[in-house]
């Protein structure tokens, strides 16, 4: 019969061994945590495989409520979303030619229309594409214009809103794009101190809409108004532009989701600026294939930091940016616990894997 301990309970005996490494609540095989550490990388692979998914993850993308709060003036939405522009005085070079351009303008519209008419009064024929990227900045971009070269709706906005800011008043670059984060026209939201609002500049209409009042809209209303169908006046140069009211409403369609930059430091573009502290390595950074250049410059340079209204844009189409983000994070943190359980066990083998010991081997007879 088994001896009996105090109190009734059988003794302790055996041989005690430390535990297998594998232990969530319970011992886990080396099977199941690489199993689980493919699925998640597999998932995560997913998210960063597709440059618009990630972007939205990497980026900084605010969501806000309405629209009401998109539009807020520049001081707000500094104060509460980091809106940023260049300083004044570093476009001093600009201001003379915009002051020129704009002489006896009396409303914000007439000036936004002499600067886009400017802007392309640069155009030569035959017609030469500007192959220069947005990121060359401002002073590239102006010079190649000024060459005769036909800038695009990126490249001429950026222009344009070089020549806005340089006068004092404020800007915004706007892209257009979809649900999913595809992103397609780009254009600018121009500040009207008079009105005490932003309106929308599309510099491949070369013109705006404008209100039954001849106040012009903002892009919000803009879009609101073509996809309903409502009537809209527009204000346009007539010769001088690269799309018909025809084609801004078919880009609307197709991209009709609006993200408001709130990084509109143009100079950050500049040679002398982009990557940061790695300025020095621009040549063999900026020749990198897209979209590595645009995360690098990301990462080491000015942020892109963007607004939309919450509930416009699906990563993946199926969830929002925040809950994107929380996925990631998640993902991250157990491939990491999976990688350290991993890497632990290859460093200290279970005990009932070790060779015996003598204390383990009985004594011969």
């Amino acid at each position: 019969m088994m001896d009996q301990a105090p109190g009734g309970a059988p003794p302790l005996t055996g041989t005690w061994r430390p535990a297998s490494p594998y232990v969530w609540g319970g011992h886990v095989s080396p099977q199941f945590v690489l199993l689980l550490l493919l699925a998640h990388a597999v998932l995560f692979g997913w998210f960063v495989s597709d440059w618009n998914r990630f972007r939205m993850i990497l980026y900084a993308f605010h969501e806000v409520p309405s629209e009401e709060t998109v539009n807020d003036p520049p001081e707000d939405l500094a104060l509460h979303y980091n809106f940023a522009e260049d300083p004044v005085e570093a476009l001093a070079a600009y201001r003379p030619i915009a002051e020129a351009v704009v002489a006896g303008a009396t409303t914000a519209g007439e000036r936004a229309r002499r600067l886009g008419d400017y802007i392309y009064s640069l155009r030569r024929e035959p017609a030469t594409d500007l192959g220069e990227d947005l990121r060359f900045g401002p002073a590239v971009l102006f010079q190649r214009l000024q060459e005769g070269v036909h800038g695009n709706c990126g490249q001429m906005s950026t222009v344009l809103a070089t020549f806005w800011r340089s006068m004092g008043s404020h800007t915004r670059a706007v892209r257009w794009g979809t649900s999913d984060g595809r992103l397609g026209h780009y254009a600018v939201e121009l500040w009207d101190h008079d009105r005490g609002q932003w309106f929308y500049y599309d510099m491949n209409l070369n013109g705006f809409a404008r209100d039954e009042s001849a106040a012009p809209l903002s892009v919000a209303s803009l879009r609101a108004n073509l996809l309903t169908g409502e009537h809209i006046h527009i204000t346009a140069n007539p010769e001088a532009h690269d799309y018909s009211l025809a084609d801004l409403i078919a880009t609307v369609r197709q991209y009709p989701v609006e993200f408001y930059v709130l990084n509109n430091n143009y100079l950050q573009w500049a040679r002398d600026n982009r990557f940061g502290l790695f300025n020095r390595y621009y040549s063999a950074l900026a020749a990198l294939p897209h979209p590595i250049d645009r995360i690098l410059d990301n990462l080491m340079g000015g942020r892109d930091r963007r607004l939309v209204v919450s509930g416009r844009v699906l990563v993946g189409g199926w969830m929002s940016i925040r809950a994107a983000r929380v996925l990631t994070a998640y993902l991250l943190s157990v491939m990491a616990v999976c990688l350290f359980t991993l890497r632990r066990t290859s460093l200290a083998r279970p005990a009932d894997t070790l060779p015996p010991t003598a204390a383990d081997t009985p004594p011969s007879r």
